[in-house]
Protein backbone atom coordinates (compact mmCIF):
# COMPACT_ATOMS: atom_id res chain seq x y z
CA UNK A 1 0.00 0.00 0.00
CA UNK A 2 1.29 3.45 -0.91
CA UNK A 3 2.31 5.33 2.24
CA UNK A 4 1.90 9.01 1.37
CA UNK A 5 -1.89 9.25 1.35
CA UNK A 6 -2.48 12.32 3.54
CA UNK A 7 -3.53 14.28 0.47
CA UNK A 8 -4.77 13.22 -2.94
CA UNK A 9 -5.62 14.65 -6.29
CA UNK A 10 -8.76 13.04 -7.64
CA UNK A 11 -9.85 13.58 -11.21
CA UNK A 12 -13.38 12.36 -11.85
CA UNK A 13 -14.25 11.87 -15.52
CA UNK A 14 -17.55 11.47 -17.32
CA UNK A 15 -17.33 7.90 -18.62
CA UNK A 16 -19.64 8.77 -21.55
CA UNK A 17 -17.04 11.02 -23.17
CA UNK A 18 -14.43 10.01 -25.74
CA UNK A 19 -11.06 8.94 -24.28
CA UNK A 20 -9.11 11.60 -26.20
CA UNK A 21 -11.38 14.31 -24.77
CA UNK A 22 -10.96 12.88 -21.26
CA UNK A 23 -7.18 12.88 -21.58
CA UNK A 24 -7.22 16.51 -22.74
CA UNK A 25 -9.49 17.48 -19.85
CA UNK A 26 -7.43 15.64 -17.22
CA UNK A 27 -4.25 17.34 -18.39
CA UNK A 28 -5.82 20.78 -18.16
CA UNK A 29 -7.42 20.00 -14.80
CA UNK A 30 -4.25 18.65 -13.20
CA UNK A 31 -2.20 21.64 -14.32
CA UNK A 32 -4.86 24.14 -13.30
CA UNK A 33 -5.72 22.73 -9.90
CA UNK A 34 -2.10 22.70 -8.80
CA UNK A 35 -1.98 26.44 -9.59
CA UNK A 36 -4.91 26.85 -7.18
CA UNK A 37 -3.47 24.57 -4.46
CA UNK A 38 -1.42 26.30 -1.80
CA UNK A 39 0.27 23.19 -0.49
CA UNK A 40 1.29 21.08 -3.47
CA UNK A 41 4.39 18.98 -2.90
CA UNK A 42 6.44 17.75 -5.83
CA UNK A 43 9.45 15.46 -6.09
CA UNK A 44 12.33 15.45 -8.55
CA UNK A 45 12.80 11.97 -10.01
CA UNK A 46 16.22 12.03 -11.63
CA UNK A 47 18.16 9.42 -13.54
CA UNK A 48 21.91 9.61 -13.00
CA UNK A 49 22.86 7.70 -16.16
CA UNK A 50 20.93 9.98 -18.54
CA UNK A 51 20.64 13.25 -16.66
CA UNK A 52 16.86 13.18 -17.19
CA UNK A 53 14.53 14.68 -14.58
CA UNK A 54 10.80 14.21 -14.02
CA UNK A 55 8.85 16.39 -11.60
CA UNK A 56 5.87 14.55 -10.10
CA UNK A 57 3.34 15.04 -7.35
CA UNK A 58 4.34 13.63 -3.97
CA UNK A 59 0.74 12.58 -3.36
CA UNK A 60 -1.36 10.09 -5.34
CA UNK A 61 -3.32 11.09 -8.41
CA UNK A 62 -6.43 8.93 -8.73
CA UNK A 63 -8.75 8.84 -11.73
CA UNK A 64 -12.38 8.04 -10.92
CA UNK A 65 -15.42 7.77 -13.18
CA UNK A 66 -18.86 9.33 -13.03
CA UNK A 67 -21.93 7.97 -14.77
CA UNK A 68 -22.82 11.31 -16.33
CA UNK A 69 -22.51 15.09 -16.29
CA UNK A 70 -25.11 15.46 -13.54
CA UNK A 71 -22.97 13.48 -11.10
CA UNK A 72 -20.03 15.76 -11.88
CA UNK A 73 -22.16 18.88 -11.47
CA UNK A 74 -23.25 17.67 -8.04
CA UNK A 75 -19.65 16.84 -7.09
CA UNK A 76 -18.34 20.29 -8.04
CA UNK A 77 -21.16 21.96 -6.11
CA UNK A 78 -20.26 19.87 -3.03
CA UNK A 79 -16.63 20.94 -3.44
CA UNK A 80 -17.63 24.59 -3.69
CA UNK A 81 -19.93 24.37 -0.65
CA UNK A 82 -17.25 22.60 1.43
CA UNK A 83 -14.51 25.08 0.48
CA UNK A 84 -12.40 22.38 -1.20
CA UNK A 85 -9.82 23.10 -3.89
CA UNK A 86 -11.52 22.08 -7.15
CA UNK A 87 -11.32 22.58 -10.87
CA UNK A 88 -13.75 21.61 -13.64
CA UNK A 89 -13.85 21.12 -17.40
CA UNK A 90 -17.04 21.46 -19.47
CA UNK A 91 -17.89 21.36 -23.15
CA UNK A 92 -18.01 25.18 -23.15
CA UNK A 93 -14.21 24.98 -22.78
CA UNK A 94 -13.89 23.51 -26.25
CA UNK A 95 -13.87 25.85 -29.21
CA UNK A 96 -11.95 27.95 -31.66
CA UNK A 97 -10.37 30.35 -29.17
CA UNK A 98 -9.72 30.82 -25.48
CA UNK A 99 -11.75 34.03 -25.50
CA UNK A 100 -14.78 32.25 -26.97
CA UNK A 101 -14.47 29.39 -24.47
CA UNK A 102 -14.33 31.86 -21.56
CA UNK A 103 -17.40 33.73 -22.86
CA UNK A 104 -19.35 30.51 -23.43
CA UNK A 105 -18.53 29.22 -19.94
CA UNK A 106 -19.43 32.51 -18.28
CA UNK A 107 -22.75 32.83 -20.10
CA UNK A 108 -24.00 29.26 -19.61
CA UNK A 109 -26.45 28.37 -16.86
CA UNK A 110 -25.42 25.59 -14.51
CA UNK A 111 -28.05 23.34 -16.08
CA UNK A 112 -26.54 23.95 -19.54
CA UNK A 113 -22.98 23.08 -18.53
CA UNK A 114 -22.04 19.59 -19.70
CA UNK A 115 -19.26 18.43 -17.40
CA UNK A 116 -16.44 16.38 -18.89
CA UNK A 117 -14.36 16.09 -15.72
CA UNK A 118 -13.82 17.54 -12.25
CA UNK A 119 -10.64 17.64 -10.16
CA UNK A 120 -10.43 17.98 -6.40
CA UNK A 121 -7.28 18.20 -4.27
CA UNK A 122 -6.69 18.20 -0.55
CA UNK A 123 -6.75 16.18 2.63
CA UNK A 124 -7.92 12.68 1.80
CA UNK A 125 -10.45 12.57 4.64
CA UNK A 126 -11.97 15.93 3.65
CA UNK A 127 -12.42 14.72 0.05
CA UNK A 128 -14.19 11.49 1.00
CA UNK A 129 -17.74 12.98 1.06
CA UNK A 130 -17.26 14.01 -2.59
CA UNK A 131 -15.32 11.01 -3.90
CA UNK A 132 -16.83 8.03 -2.09
CA UNK A 133 -19.63 7.39 -4.59
CA UNK A 134 -17.32 7.15 -7.61
CA UNK A 135 -15.40 4.06 -8.77
CA UNK A 136 -11.95 3.81 -10.31
CA UNK A 137 -11.84 4.62 -14.01
CA UNK A 138 -11.53 1.50 -16.16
Amino acid sequence: MFEDNQKKLYIIVNRNMDASLLMNATGHLAAGIMQKAEDGVFQDYSNDASGLHAYLSHYPVVILQAKNSNQLSTAVQKCKDAGLTYNFFTTTMLGKSTEQQIQDTKAASLEDLEFIAVAVYGDTEALLPVTKKFSLYK
